[in-house]
């Protein structure tokens, strides 16, 4: 500790940190490894690990391990995975359920406080109770919530054009990451299938993408407000999966074949994709893990592409039967005790395939799902081949579409509804605005609403972060936010 200047003000030098100490005794960073700071605007828990005074109303270096002015402990910042969320639906999978395997425990928990507090308010909606947000761009955004480079978790928004940006939350305000070398690229991907993965690496979180250039790999570091990205060259045709500590992105390569690329330590590795075809490869959803089985899935509109994990990496492609399509947009395969059934649209009707074998279910109309719950248009269904009581039940004209099911949590539903009186299938062709409530549910009570007038409203997304519940709408280029 040195003393600087004559008002009674002390330098620390602290494992490679400068802060200086005012005669008031507040604490500021003004170096990092030799490089000058303008901490006022910057996360410096989220930056260097500083710890919060007793009081919460300032900083201090991560070396005190005790208030310097109650003399109280401190707590050490640290990252808890429990805390990440990764799209499209929070844990990186296509399968839109939120349960125990998850380990979401903190987005379990902000959804249940969230419901409690708004429900039990005079005005019980959550129009009323909305922040808005700004955004870094207007639209084409995704968000994750991850530990990339520093000693917390931070959110992070990504745009289509290979943007990415971090969210200062003490300041309120977004800083663009720039790239070291070479920038990220575009990615085609559609909103429902537009995921990523997370690998460490020498105590390093990284992240993992799929883009138009090839999967990529990015090392962010938010002291110089840069990232660094390593590529395999191609097209992605999906995004990354991962299970048991390996990740797999399927590519399609300069010369037109597919593979499944996978990222490890010692780099980029190939394999093989049977019956690969990267035109019928098209509309792949986010993965789908089934670590029982030690399998991924992608599922398409003609086929699904299956990995396998053991002593080698099986792939192999498998189309749908003659004249049958998926809509992986409607949502995940079913799962059940007795197996994973995907819906299909087949000569003009709906069925339901279990995958790997020949058993099919027939089903009136058409359905949307989370993987668990299931809906005829408003109704509640629980198996995708399951009919409703029409004596009891009202069909109305509207579509109820699933974002995320938080299934122990006293079983909360994100979701929206829209008035609709035609198919599904125009339903999503549509591209005019329409009246929509998004909505916060706890299955057997009223939904709060969110009435806003959007168009293409599937084109959102929810996430948790920092105590609270954000929504994203890509139409209007809004993002909202609910404190607990």
């Amino acid at each position: 500790m040195d003393v600087v200047g004559d008002d009674h003000a002390y330098e620390w030098s602290l494992e490679g940190q400068r802060w200086l100490q005012d005669a008031h005794g507040k604490f500021t960073l003004t170096q990092v490894d030799g490089q000058a700071l303008n901490s006022n605007e910057l996360d410096l828990d989220f930056l260097v690990g500083a710890r919060q005074t007793a009081d919460g109303a300032g900083c201090l270096p991560a070396a005190f391990s005790h208030c310097p002015y109650s003399g109280k402990a401190l707590a050490p910042v640290a990252y808890d995975p429990q805390r990440r969320w990764l799209p499209p639906y929070g844990n990186g999978s296509g399968r839109r359920v939120v349960e125990n395997d998850c380990k979401l425990d903190s987005a379990e928990q902000t959804i249940v406080a969230l419901f409690d507090t708004i429900a039990a308010s005079p005005q019980a909606n959550l129009n009323d109770h909305a922040q808005s947000i700004s955004l870094p761009r207007k639209n084409g955004l995704n968000f994750l919530v991850a530990n990339l480079g520093g000693h917390r978790e931070a959110l992070f928004a990504l745009d289509r054009e290979g943007g990415l940006f971090l969210w200062q939350r003490g300041a309120g305000q977004w800083t663009t990451l720039l790239p070291q070398t070479t920038p990220i690229g575009r990615s085609s991907l559609p909103n429902w299938a537009w995921g990523v993965s997370l690998r460490e690496q020498d105590g390093e979180q990284r992240l993992l993408l799929a883009g138009d250039e090839g999967a990529s790999e990015i090392s962010v570091n938010p002291l110089s407000g840069r990232y660094r990205l390593e590529r395999a060259p191609g097209k992605a045709l999906g995004a990354p999966g991962d299970l048991d500590g390996q990740t797999f992105i399927p590519q399609q390569q300069a010369d037109g074949s597919v593979c499944l690329i996978e990222r490890s330590a010692s780099g980029w590795q190939q394999h093989a994709i049977a019956e690969g075809d990267a035109l019928r490869m098209s509309d792949l959803s986010a993965p789908l893990r089934l670590p029982s089985s030690r399998r991924l899935l992608w599922i398409g509109k003609f086929g699904y592409l299956s990995v396998k994990l053991g002593e080698r990496v099986e792939a192999h492609w498998l189309s749908w039967p003659n004249g049958a399509v998926a809509r992986p947009e409607y949502g995940p395969p079913f799962v059940d005790g007795y197996g994973t059934w995907q819906l299909l649209l087949e000569n003009g009707k709906q069925v339901a395939l279990r995958l790997d074998s020949d058993e099919r279910k027939e089903i009136t109309g058409s359905r949307l799902g989370t993987g668990h719950l299931n809906y005829q248009f408003n109704v509640r269904l629980d198996a995708p081949w399951a009919e409703f009581d029409q004596y009891t039940t009202e069909m109305t004209g509207a579509v109820v579409y699933p974002f995320v099911e938080f299934k122990d949590a006293a079983h909360h539903l994100l979701s929206f509804s829209a008035d609709w009186q035609s198919s599904l299938q125009k339903f999503f062709d549509n591209a005019e605005r329409l009246d929509v409530q998004y909505r916060l549910e706890r299955i057997g009570r009223t939904p709060l609403n969110m009435l806003l007038k959007v168009s293409q409203p599937w084109n959102a997304q929810w996430f948790c972060y920092d105590n609270a519940l954000w929504l994203y709408i890509d139409s209007s280029g809004a993002l909202y936010r609910w404190n607990v």
